[in-house]
C-alpha cells in the first residue's frame, strides 16, 4: 500500500512513519525543508517536497496513493485558514487518484467537554471544542461527509514522546526547564487529568485503522487517563530535575498569556476510553506507565 502523509517529520507523524515502513508500507510524506527531506530519506520514506500552507504548488503533482494521513497542525492561530484551503486542494487530487483511497483525519481529545469526576466519555459523544479547534470538526465534517473518500478520523489524546527523532510533545516544556531551570510548571488545578497516549502507539492505532477501520468511524487513542497534572508535575521532577528542582502553579490565564489561548486545554479535566479501538481494532497500548517512560528519558539525559 502507498501512504502519503503530512507532517511526517512532527511528532505524531515521524513515529507514523517508522511504524509504516516497518510494516512495508510504501510511504510519501511532506517536507517543507531541505533538511526535513534528507530525514525522510533516512528512514526510508519518498519526501513530497511543499509547504502546507500552499498546497496549490504540491497537491495536483502527489503520486499515486492509496491512503493519505493528515497528521499536520501547528497550533497557531492561522490553522483554520490552513487546514480549509489543504482540503481544498487535497481532497480533489485524491478524487483523481485511479482507485479508492482511505483518508485519515486528526482529530483530539480537545473536540470534547470535560468529564465530571467518574464519569469518561467514548467516540458517541458530542463535539464541544476548544474555540481554538473548531476547525477540526469541519475538517471532520468534510472528510466523513465525502461519499467519495473512505474517511476514518482518529482522536488522539494529549501525545507524548520520549526522544525518538528529538520529540517529546506534551512534555517537551517542562523536561527542558527542569534540565535548565530545575524548574516544573502546575498549570491550573493540580487534580485535572489529561487523557494522554505515546507517539509510538498512537501510530500503531493509525497503522490498524488504515488496515481494519470501516469507512465513517472514529477512534479515540488514549493510554493513559488516571494522573492528575499534580503527579505529573512530580514525575518530571523527580525523574528530570535534582532533588531541589521546584514545581511552579500558575493560572490558566498566564498559561494561555505565555503559550497561546489553545493552552487553555492544558487544564480541561477529561477521562477517555479506548475501549472502541482496543475491541474493533485489537489496539494494545505498550505505554501505559507514564513513571517508566520519564525515568528512562532522566537516564537518558544523564548519559
Amino acid at each position: 500500500m502507498r501512504v502519503f502523509i503530512t507532517g511526517g517529520t512532527g511528532l505524531i507523524g515521524s513515529a507514523l512513519v517508522d511504524s509504516l515502513i516497518s510494516r512495508q508500507y510504501r510511504v510519501f510524506a511532506l517536507a517543507r525543508s531541505e533538511t526535513a527531506c534528507t530525514r525522510l530519506r533516512a528512514i526510508g520514506a519518498v519526501p513530497i517536497h511543499g509547504d502546507l500552507t500552499d498546497p496549490a504548488r504540491w497537491c495536483a503533482a502527489l503520486p499515486p496513493v492509496d491512503a493519505v494521513i493528515h497528521a499536520a497542525c501547528d497550533f497557531s492561530d492561522a490553522m483554520t485558514d490552513i487546514d480549509r484551503t489543504l482540503l481544498d486542494h487535497l481532497i480533489p487530487a485524491v478524487h483523481a487518484m485511479p482507485g479508492p483511497v482511505r483518508f485519515l483525519y486528526t482529530g483530539g481529545s480537545w473536540l470534547f467537554a470535560q468529564t465530571p469526576p467518574g464519569q469518561s466519555i467514548d467516540e458517541s459523544s458530542p463535539f464541544d471544542p476548544l474555540p481554538e479547534f473548531q476547525w477540526m470538526c469541519s475538517g471532520i465534517d468534510r472528510v466523513l461527509g465525502d461519499e467519495r473518500l473512505h474517511g476514518i478520523v482518529i482522536h488522539p489524546g494529549c501525545v507524548y514522546a520520549t526522544g525518538r527523532h528529538g520529540h517529546y510533545g506534551l512534555l517537551a516544556r517542562d523536561l527542558q526547564t527542569a534540565r535548565t531551570n530545575d524548574r516544573v510548571t502546575l498549570i491550573g488545578d493540580g487534580d485535572v487529568t489529561l487523557p494522554m497516549v505515546h507517539a509510538d502507539d498512537l501510530a500503531d492505532l493509525y497503522c490498524l485503522a488504515l488496515g481494519n477501520a470501516a469507512p465513517g468511524s472514529s477512534y479515540f487513542g488514549v493510554a493513559i487517563n488516571d494522573l492528575t497534572n499534580r503527579a505529573l508535575a512530580g514525575l518530571i521532577a523527580r525523574h528530570v530535575g535534582t532533588p531541589d528542582c521546584q514545581i511552579d502553579a500558575i493560572t490558566v490565564q498566564t498559561a494561555i498569556t505565555r503559550l497561546g489561548r489553545w493552552a487553555a486545554g492544558l487544564a480541561r479535566h477529561q477521562t477517555m476510553t479506548a475501549t472502541k479501538a482496543v475491541s474493533d481494532l485489537g489496539w494494545n497500548p505498550a505505554h501505559c506507565d507514564l513513571e517508566n517512560d520519564l525515568r528512562r528519558v532522566g537516564m537518558q539525559f544523564r548519559d
